[in-house]
């Protein structure tokens, strides 16, 4: 099954981070794409600027699975999820995010554990723009709409850059 996943990191070493976490993602699944890395301001609250990728991965893992899979990677580098989840939109910063964004299979939703596509990353420009930029330019399959369509309408001003063609 493929997905589409987000991956961030606004504590130093934020590169170390995002790789570390992507060598681990790639011990269950096969990384097909990477996105090109980029910064942008922290979301939601005020903080140190994250970086930022997608990839697409390709893995036997459900979708309970691979979030269970995501949430021990992000403990293992360091991230404390405890303080985090309960609160569904909490913000802070953290040495890795990685988020579920979408699944091959379109719309899937087990409530209080994950919901696919991501109920949020249509806002983020620091989502969309590296899905679109690595040729992901795929529809919603909630709105019926492309990605760079979703873009061009997305009310978000923060600021995002492209650092690095590539994180390897």
């Amino acid at each position: 099954m493929k997905y589409w996943l987000s991956i961030g990191s606004n504590i130093e070493p934020r590169i170390w981070y995002v790789r570390k976490a992507l060598e681990f993602i790639s011990e269950l699944s096969y990384i097909l794409k990477i996105s090109s890395v980029y910064e942008s301001e922290s979301y939601g609250f005020e903080s140190y600027d994250f970086i930022n990728v997608c990839a697409l991965i390709d893995t036997e893992l459900f979708p309970e699975t691979l979030l269970r899979f995501l949430k021990r990677i992000e403990v293992r580098l360091g991230r404390d999820i405890v303080k985090v989840y309960p609160e569904r939109f909490f913000f802070k910063s953290r040495p890795v995010d990685i988020d579920v964004i979408l699944w091959e299979n379109g719309v899937y939703e087990n409530e209080g554990t994950i919901v696919i596509p991501h109920p949020e990353f249509h806002r983020r420009k620091f989502v969309l723009i590296p899905l679109i930029e690595m040729g992901e330019d795929v529809i919603h399959p909630i709105f019926m709409k492309r990605l760079s369509e979703i873009l061009s309408e997305v009310d978000d001003s923060s600021w995002i850059i492209k650092i690095m063609d590539s994180l390897f």
